[in-house]
């Protein structure tokens, strides 16, 4: 009496026999989430398990089973386990999948079961398929242990988390950000905790939007000497680098009143030269300097403001604001219709 009737094959009755087996260890003995994956989308996957503390705390470590169950399963072996056989179409697969995966095979007689983490590189080619060997000593019923040790031990994210909201406050909350480069980074021509801290103002919109023109850059280790940074050549080779590596030191460039960080960097790279010939009035220096140069420096910069504003979705009106805030800061008259 089988016509018009769907039929429960005895391949997918012993599916689902291996699959209640291993269910019942990792829930009753591991006490761990066993959650079966629907049949339509197994693509060798049959189940994926959640890791739980014994309080209760899901941790989000998870690992991946695929489950066979049989005593054809068992009938090849080598001298260190029971070699198992698996089809080509699987290995990509399983290959690519996100957490790890263990084969699990289940004997139908005696109800054990025996697990390999699956290594591509511990497979061998077995004619158009492959093969791997699942060791006699890793039995699913005692290997909790061994099993937890394979995934990355739970990490908590929160606690550092916090850390980097506290900071992200003190960013957003004060209207002015003092970044000091050490004369041993210049020295080391090092620029990568800057250019980490300006990564740094770019994890969220908000925060960029928050740390507009806060920005003021300034050099430590120079006071006892006698001549300007912009005279000094490793100064000088800094800047040149710290002026390719921040695309967007417009965006975030100080420009106010008392602001001369960006004044500085642009001071390095724009052949300024002191006028001997003339005093210093006023702490003023007397210098000449190339205007093709400064051009050129505020040309490598305009894009990087753009892509900023257009990325925070500024109006135009605002990208021409700090346009001209930035030209002013650098000594340029911006155009009289603003």
């Amino acid at each position: 009496m089988k016509q018009g009737f769907p039929i429960f094959s005895k391949a997918a009755q012993k599916g689902e026999r291996g699959v209640d087996l291993v269910s019942r260890i990792i829930s009753d003995e591991y006490g761990w989430l066993f959650k079966r994956n629907h049949q339509e989308h197994d693509f060798g996957i049959d189940a994926q398990v959640d890791v739980i503390f014994s309080n209760g705390a899901v941790t989000g470590q998870m690992l991946a089973l695929q489950i066979k169950y049989g005593t054809s399963f068992f009938a090849e072996k080598n001298k260190w386990g029971y070699i198992y056989r698996g089809e080509r179409k699987h290995f990509n697969y399983l290959s690519n999948y996100p957490i790890p995966v263990l084969i699990v095979i289940c004997h139908p007689e005696n109800n054990e079961c025996y697990w390999v983490l699956f290594d591509p590189n511990a497979t061998f080619q077995a004619g158009e398929n492959w093969k791997i060997t699942i060791p006699f000593e890793n039995k699913l019923s005692d290997s909790k242990e061994a099993i937890y040790n394979i995934l990355p031990p739970p990490a908590d994210y929160l606690t550092e988390v916090e850390k980097y909201w506290t900071m992200n406050d003190v960013i957003v909350n004060h209207s002015h950000i003092s970044y000091i480069i050490d004369r041993q980074d210049v020295e080391r021509m090092d620029i990568s905790d800057i250019q980490s801290f300006f990564q740094r103002l770019r994890c969220s919109r908000e925060i960029a939007e928050h740390c507009q023109g806060k920005v003021e850059i300034s050099f430590y280790g120079y006071d006892m000497d006698s001549r300007e940074l912009f005279e000094i050549p490793e100064v000088c080779k800094f800047a040149s680098l710290l002026s390719q590596a921040l695309p967007d030191l417009f965006f975030f460039a100080y420009t106010g009143q008392y602001g001369h960080g960006l004044r500085t960097i642009a001071m390095c790279l724009i052949d300024v030269k002191r006028l001997p010939s003339m005093t210093i009035s006023h702490d003023k220096i007397p210098v000449s300097y190339s205007i093709e140069k400064i051009n050129l420096f505020m040309d490598d910069h305009w894009s990087g403001l753009n892509e900023m504003t257009d990325w925070l979705k500024m109006p135009i009106e605002e990208n021409k604001r700090i346009s001209f805030n930035i030209m002013r800061s650098l000594g340029i008259e911006p155009p009289s219709e603003y």
